[in-house]
C-alpha cells in the first residue's frame, strides 16, 4: 500500500506535465492572435485625429492649385506622422485660371507628411482633361517636392487615339507629361486621312 505522502510525491509531476504542455500549446496556438493584438494596441495604430467628410483647399500666390476630398481622413502624429484615407480621395488640380486641369482618384491613400510624399492604392484613376488622357494603375506615388508621379506597377493610358500599357511610368504632377516603360499598346489608324 502507498503511503499518503508519496501519493502526493508522484502526482506532482503528471500535474506539472498536463500544466507544461497545456502552456505549451496555448503558447504556439496564439502566436497569431498575440501578433495581431500587439498590433492593434501599438501606440501608431490608434489616430490622434479622425475627420469625416474633409474638403481642403491648396493655394499659391492666392490661387487654388488643387482640391482634396475625401470620406475620411485620420491623422497619425507618432515619429513618423502621416495621414490615412482609408476610404478613399478624390484630388483636382487647377491650372492657373482655376479651371479643373487634372483629377486623381482612388479607393485608399497616405500620405507622409515630413517626407511630402503620397501614395494611393487600389483603382487608382488619373484625368487629365485638357488632353482627354486616363491613367488607371493601382498603386501610385506623389511626390509633392519633386511635383512627380510615378509607378512600378502595370499602367494603362488611354488617349483619344490610342491605348498604351507598360510596367511602370512617369508624369508630372498634373499627368500632362508621361513616360511610360516596357510598353506595349494598341495604336488606332484613321484611314481616311
Amino acid at each position: 500500500m502507498m503511503s499518503k505522502e508519496r501519493f502526493l510525491f508522484a502526482g506532482i509531476p503528471g500535474i506539472f506535465s498536463i500544466v507544461a504542455i497545456s502552456m505549451a500549446t496555448m503558447l504556439f496556438s496564439c502566436s497569431n492572435d498575440l501578433e495581431k493584438v500587439k498590433k492593434l494596441t501599438t501606440i501608431d495604430s490608434i489616430p490622434d485625429i479622425t475627420v469625416k467628410n474633409i474638403l481642403v483647399k491648396q493655394s499659391e500666390s492666392g490661387m487654388i492649385t488643387l482640391e482634396l476630398t475625401a470620406p475620411q481622413l485620420n491623422s497619425y502624429q507618432g515619429r513618423e506622422p502621416y495621414t490615412e484615407f482609408p476610404k478613399g480621395l478624390r484630388i483636382i488640380f487647377f491650372d492657373s485660371l482655376m479651371q479643373p486641369k487634372s483629377e486623381l482618384t482612388a479607393r485608399y491613400g497616405i500620405s507622409w507628411d515630413n517626407k511630402r510624399v503620397m501614395e494611393a492604392k487600389g483603382d487608382v484613376v488619373v484625368k487629365n482633361f485638357t488632353k482627354k488622357a486616363q491613367l488607371n494603375t493601382e498603386h501610385l506615388t506623389w511626390d509633392e517636392n519633386k511635383r512627380k508621379m510615378f509607378s512600378e506597377q502595370f499602367v494603362k493610358i488611354t488617349t483619344p487615339d490610342r491605348i498604351i500599357t507598360g510596367k511602370s511610368m512617369e508624369s508630372d504632377e498634373v499627368f500632362d507629361n508621361w513616360v511610360i516603360r516596357n510598353v506595349s499598346g494598341t495604336f488606332y489608324v484613321n484611314e481616311k486621312k
